[in-house]
């Protein structure tokens, strides 16, 4: 039985030819191709001249051809020949391996299609990353180059509001405030975005008093919801823990966020902030925040490309703003274990709302005591002794310098000296007896990280001892790390208001 179907199977796949020394076929089967005996071999084919040579060889001699395309009646065949020298010519082996060949192109096909596939994902991962390096650079290179300009655009509106001028004058001033603020927030959300891409963004968790978070956002946003007629409702749980443990910067700037939104797009109404407690468990509570207002509404087919870099719901030029503010919303919600919730409808007003679950601590009243002390800790000296503190102040660019001098002059509180090279501060510090050194960490020849290793390095303690505030235009958490392990007390980021610069001196002095 297996002879019968190895002859049912093999003989269809199979064709012997048997030539004379001259190439006339004497015999041939028609399993494959109709070969009629007396005709030329080399005429059926031309490969087939190609075995012209061998007829001079040895008896018996095997010569094999693989991979053989020959086109007959119509149809490609993919056959393997095995050519044998006999006394009367030549016995040709023919075998049909079609099926063999073409299935294994295909696996050969897919194989280098994947390959290619692959070393194009590679180096398309690799585009992607370049670009993602370059965005980041440019984005921190701009966020660097922009941040000195800024710090005196905002102290010199500081310093002209310290002096006399008429209504009009005052309410330009207002208006040169109000586009400072917006620069600055602009400037943060844009570099916020590049550091969570960057991965450079950190939560940290400190203990923060939320209720007076509560208090700051609700007196910051009564006064611009009142600049646009609009009420401004606030609520507070007062099962709420008053200190918790969080990122309160980022938490701040989360809730600054969706309000900012609902002023900017609601003509009139109704803005609402609230903070409900949802459960406490252990030491742990979770906490909901809510942002309501009566303003344009979002249809549903536009409440998720909302959170699209630079989108903007009106599809407009009239609203301000880098289209950022509710990207960053929800990348820093996601980095905090929370997710930003979305009710709206055309016309009707929207509803923005979070949950985030906060550790809290179980204060004695003498702790609790000392938190509200430290927080409520202001510019003025708490009253001690109204002295003066001796300052070097060290920045390079001329117009920095020059309002950070006349912003600490009008205080009456501090003595200055100025130094603009790094090499000079070492001057400066022998010859005098300082309080404090308020240095730009972005210095000619000795940058202000070196120059505070070589200070804190200093054998004496009048000099070594000296506090040292940086300031610096990099706001990269990496930068700012350096500085203090450095040895400075504290880093300011650039633009910072006046107030923001005198209390961190206080802080340090007093």
């Amino acid at each position: 039985m297996l002879k019968e179907f190895r002859q049912q199977y093999t003989s269809t796949n199979e064709q012997f030819v048997l030539t004379d020394k001259t190439g006339l076929v004497l015999e041939s089967e028609q399993t494959l191709f109709h070969i009629k005996k007396g005709s030329s071999i080399f005429e059926f084919h031309l490969f087939f001249e190609s075995l012209v040579p061998l007829l001079e060889g040895i008896a018996d001699e095997e010569t094999s051809f693989h991979c053989i395309h020959i086109e007959h009646d119509g149809q490609l065949y993919i056959v393997d020949i095995l050519a044998v020298v006999k006394k009367a010519g030549l016995l040709l082996i023919i075998k049909n391996l079609t099926d063999h060949y073409n299935a294994y192109q295909n696996v050969t096909q897919t194989r280098n299609e994947s390959v290619i596939k692959t070393e194009l994902t590679v180096l398309k991962n690799l585009e992607l990353q370049e670009r993602e390096r370059f965005k980041n650079r440019f984005i921190q290179n701009f966020s660097h180059e922009l941040r000195n300009p800024l710090t005196s655009i905002m102290g010199i509106t500081e310093l002209l509001g310290d002096t006399k001028m008429s209504d009009n004058q005052q309410k330009m001033l207002d208006f040169l405030k109000e586009s400072n603020t917006n620069l600055r927030l602009m400037l943060e959300d844009t570099l916020s975005i590049g550091m969570i891409d960057a991965g450079k963004l950190e939560i940290k968790q400190k203990l923060f008093g939320l209720q007076r978070l509560f208090e700051l956002i609700q007196f910051t946003y009564n006064a611009k919801a009142k600049s646009k007629a609009l009420n401004f409702d606030c609520s507070w749980d007062v099962k709420i823990p008053e200190f918790v443990e969080g990122d309160r910067l980022r938490l701040f700037q989360v809730v600054t966020n969706l309000l900012d939104n609902a002023i900017k797009y609601t003509e009139k109404g109704t803005v609402s902030f609230s903070v409900q407690l949802n459960q406490k468990r252990a030491n742990t509570a979770s906490i909901r925040f809510r942002v309501t207002d009566t303003g344009l509404g979002i249809s549903k087919e536009n409440q998720e490309v909302i959170f699209e870099s630079f989108y903007r719901s009106d599809g407009s030029e009239k609203t301000k703003g880098t289209g950022l503010g509710l990207t960053i919303t929800k990348r820093l919600l996601e980095l905090m274990g929370s997710k930003i919730r979305l009710k709206s409808e055309l016309d009707k007003g929207s509803e923005f709302y979070f949950d985030m679950v906060f550790k809290y601590p179980l204060l004695s009243s003498l702790e609790t005591k000392s938190l509200h002390t430290d927080q409520e800790s202001s510019i003025t000296s708490n009253g001690k002794e109204q002295r003066k503190f001796k300052i070097l102040l060290v920045d390079d660019d001329a117009y920095v310098q020059t309002t950070l001098f006349k912003m600490l002059l009008n205080t009456n509180r501090f003595k200055i000296d100025l130094a603009y090279d790094g090499a000079m501060v070492f001057q400066e510090v022998v010859s005098n007896n300082y309080d404090l050194i308020l240095m730009d960490v972005n210095l000619p020849n000795l940058n202000g990280i070196q120059i505070t290793k070589l200070i804190k390095d200093f054998p004496f303690n009048n000099i070594k001892n000296i506090p040292i505030i940086g300031i610096t235009a990099n706001a990269y958490q990496e930068n700012i790390d350096q500085c203090l392990k450095a040895g400075m007390r504290k880093v300011l980021i650039k633009p910072f208001e006046k107030e923001e610069l005198l209390q961190t001196l206080y802080k340090v002095l007093l």
